[in-house]
């Protein structure tokens, strides 16, 4: 029987969440508003992460309870929820001070985008499972100064193919957590305009040629500015084919956006 169907509640025609959820939700409710929070009261009010040594202890039991990277596929060594679980999991982890910008503080991990489980195998060991096993970070780098609602239109971003290497020239816009990312995945133009134009490219953060700058904002997390100026990247990190850079761009949106939204939601309630 199908899962939507099985969780109607036929005399009232409305659709209730399924009890394996509710339990889920139960945990990570207690997990955040009493170990979690307990520990955020310790920072400053305007903190945007948590010492390591504070953190630690915190991420021991989110793995104990079976959601570590809760995005990341099992077979990668995260929780694999789907996008219900997800919305669960992120109305209630992100109810902390720091949490629109760090579910949690990071108590579950911080699971890399999910459009890298979509590379070959030497690009998801080099840059997916450090992620997970290890926590290094990634940004990932879409809307331009051109605009970001419809990144079919507006990535400006040029990348030239000069024989084993792709060469990229441009600037992406509101950029998060570039500062203190290990590597990055960013959008860029290999073709003509539309979406059939746009390629995924994998860029390790200390390439030379990429600069970044904060943009000052009203509260304690800000976005960046990338600026690439004849950044070479190997042609071994193209991540999917040449041109298929949007649909791997509308994966990562369309997931995203929708924990995110519940995540406010949490934020709200909070």
């Amino acid at each position: 029987m199908d899962r939507a169907v099985e969780g109607m509640d036929r005399s009232f025609g409305a659709w209730t969440m399924p009890d394996e959820y509710r339990e889920m939700q139960r945990l990570v409710r207690r997990f955040v508003q009493g170990d979690v929070r307990a520990v955020e009261d310790t920072l400053p009010h305007d903190a945007t992460s948590c010492p390591a040594d504070k953190l630690a202890p915190l991420q021991e039991k989110a793995k104990a309870m079976g959601l570590w990277c809760v995005r990341t596929p099992e077979a990668y060594g995260g929780a694999g929820l789907n996008l219900l679980g997800q919305a669960v999991w992120a109305e209630e982890a992100k109810q902390v001070r720091m949490g629109l910008y760090n579910a949690a503080m990071g108590a579950f991990g911080i699971d890399p985008p999910n459009v890298i489980w979509e590379g070959n195998r030497r690009q998801i060991e080099a840059y997916g499972l450090p992620g997970v096993e290890k926590g290094t970070k990634c940004f990932v780098a879409i809307s331009e100064p051109s605009g970001g609602a419809d990144p079919g239109r507006s990535i400006q971003l040029r990348a030239e193919k000069v024989g084993g290497k792709y060469v990229l020239n441009g600037s992406k816009m509101w950029i998060t957590g570039a500062a203190k990312a290990d590597w990055g995945i960013v959008y860029a133009r290999t073709g003509g305009r539309g979406r059939s134009g746009i390629s995924s490219f994998i860029v390790d953060r200390d390439t030379p040629g990429l600069s970044i700058r904060e943009i000052p904002v009203i509260r304690a997390y800000s976005p960046f500015e990338l600026h690439f100026d004849n950044v070479e990247v190997p042609a071994e990190n193209l991540l999917g084919a040449e041109g298929q850079g949007f649909q791997l761009a509308e994966k990562w949106l369309v997931d995203n956006r929708i924990q995110y939204s519940a995540g406010t939601l949490g934020v709200a309630q909070a």
